[in-house]
């Protein structure tokens, strides 16, 4: 079958909806996010939160971070993708699978020794560093942020023996606020923002450029990439989305140019319009006699009726 991006002569799909390591762009912002989480884990200070709105590349950044992380051997990580457990029992039962552990049910305090333990061994007699990633992690449940909480206290004068990396939505950090002996664990909140368009349009030619586009080759018009950002309204994921979708529909057109009536086509299918732009209106002005001429002062609104009639008779 063929592939549209073959149609471009490209050698990868620049807009597979993945977090590929192979296309992460690390820019501004996000490279100082993922200095700030590894600066966290290598001083072991606990619990370190990002925040971001679907598709800001919170999990773009996990995946980099755990990369990282990975080449080192004095690291041992563990990574949750999915914190939607009902009970505290499963949660710890998890949390010492990603480790490696087989922890059968026990009591919630039974399990929670257990990881001390296994926290303890790793941490201070082999000194090694132990990292556990949650993404998602506005789905903990109240009795499992207090879990994290409890899991924090296991410590030595010298540092954490387990460092948290929770990635989640906006309102995680509204739970966590509402829980202050949680958020006064917080190490440091990360927040990811929208990119702008300079960042945005960054992105765009990395991923074409890391697919096999030979520098210089204009495979979107200018037109069509202003449309593009503006669309995008800063959201990682919409932009690639889009995108894809604009490069499919110039390939079933046998167009070597994505212009901007294949963006819009694509907006189209999908649903997505532009926001309004705010319209500035200026206030209306009355000429005012002065010494050296006119001047233009905003208009006032005078009192009509019986409040004309009243403030006359005050004067």
């Amino acid at each position: 079958m063929s592939r549209y991006f073959r149609f471009f002569g490209l050698e990868r799909d620049p807009f597979l909806d993945t977090a590929d390591p192979y296309f992460y762009c690390e820019l501004g912002a996000l490279r100082k996010a993922k200095e700030r989480l590894y600066d966290s884990v290598d001083a072991s200070r606990g619990l370190t939160v990002v925040l971001g709105d679907p598709g800001t590349g919170k999990t773009s950044l996990s995946g980099a971070l755990e990369q990282e992380l990975l080449g080192d051997d004095r690291v041992v990580l563990g990574k949750i993708l999915d914190p939607s457990f009902a009970t505290e029992t499963e949660f710890l039962i998890a949390i010492g699978r990603v480790f490696g552990l087989a922890l059968p049910p026990r009591s919630s305090a039974a399990l929670k020794n257990a990881l001390k333990n296994f926290f303890f061994e790793t941490a201070v007699l082999e000194k090694r560093t132990l990292v556990l990633i949650i993404d998602e992690a506005q789905n903990l449940s109240d009795e499992n942020l207090e879990a994290l909480r409890l899991l924090l206290n296991y410590q030595v004068p010298q540092r954490k023996l387990l460092n948290i990396l929770l990635f989640g939505q906006a309102e995680l950090e509204t739970r966590i606020n509402a829980r202050g002996n949680l958020a006064d664990r917080v190490d440091s909140w990360i927040r990811l923002l929208p990119l702008d368009e300079t960042t945005s349009l960054a992105v765009l030619d990395y991923r074409l450029s890391r697919a096999g586009l030979t520098p210089g080759t204009p495979l979107f018009t200018p037109e069509a990439r202003t449309l593009l950002t503006e669309a995008a309204s800063g959201v990682a994921r919409r932009l690639t989305m889009i995108a894809h979708l604009a490069m499919q529909e110039a390939a079933d057109r046998a167009s070597t140019l994505v212009i901007e009536d294949h963006v819009r086509t694509s907006m189209i299918a999908r649903g997505i319009a532009l926001k309004p732009k705010p319209v500035a209106v200026p206030a209306p002005v009355v000429e005012a006699p002065s010494g050296n001429g006119t001047v233009s002062e905003p208009a006032v609104q005078r009192p009509q009726g019986f409040f004309a009639k009243l403030f006359a008779r005050r004067a």
